[in-house]
């Protein structure tokens, strides 16, 4: 059986560590590998343990990107699941219907969901929240980026819901651009209301709405 001949410190990563076995390298392995089995020096490993053990390395260094990938903002399940098969396409040069296979996408899909890493309804929450709150969207483009991102409809519909009137995110969508627009002829005014508040995403009947009461006052 191998022997374990060396265990020495990356350069670059703290924290991780080459195993030598017979003098040539054999894997790598997070701190916590080396802990949980007890691995040193002179002690023989069979081929599955280092099967095993090899597989355990690829699930920490998976799990080690997807928390990076969520550290920048918060992700859909499916998110994160395309960027795990791109990543095991990548490292093994392999098919994209190929590396969606793996099954360490579905353990680390697990691992992140029982940590509360990942959650699609908190996500979609937040989507919501942040697409309302900076530049108001129509309810209907916040739907179709939330179907993209692999939402589940009765999740989706259960947040949207929450958001009845659109009339009101419709005028704030607008707010800042009404200057421009207030000296405008009311031919000009009204098509650059609709064709704004429709790029954003809101129905006809909203915007109709929207520029009764602006017309008004123009």
């Amino acid at each position: 059986m191998p022997l374990i001949t060396s265990i020495e410190p990356q350069k670059k990563r703290k924290n991780r560590f080459n195993i030598f076995l017979d003098e040539e390298f054999g894997f790598a392995a997070d701190e916590n590998v080396l802990l949980k089995y007890n691995l040193k020096i002179s002690q023989s490993l069979t081929q599955s343990q280092i099967e095993k053990l090899i597989k355990e390395n690829e699930l920490g260094k998976l799990m080690d990107q997807s928390l990076r990938f969520l550290s920048y903002r918060p992700r859909s399940e499916k998110e994160v699941v395309d960027y795990l098969i791109g990543k095991i396409s990548q490292k093994e040069n392999i098919k994209y219907s190929q590396a969606k296979e793996s099954p360490l996408i579905k353990q680390v899909v697990l691992k992140l969901k029982k940590y509360k890493y990942l959650d699609d309804f908190e996500f979609a929450n937040w989507l919501v929240r942040s697409r309302i709150r900076s530049k108001p969207q129509g309810l209907s483009l916040v739907k179709f980026d939330l179907e993209k991102k692999g939402i589940d409809d009765e999740i989706i519909n259960s947040i949207i819901a929450k958001y009845p009137d659109q009339t009101v995110l419709a005028k704030r969508a607008i707010e800042k651009k009404l200057a421009n627009w207030q000296k405008l002829p009311k031919g000009d005014f009204k098509k650059k209301i609709y064709q704004y508040l429709a790029s954003r995403g809101f129905n006809f009947e909203t915007i109709g709405e929207v520029f009764a009461n602006l017309e008004k006052k123009h």
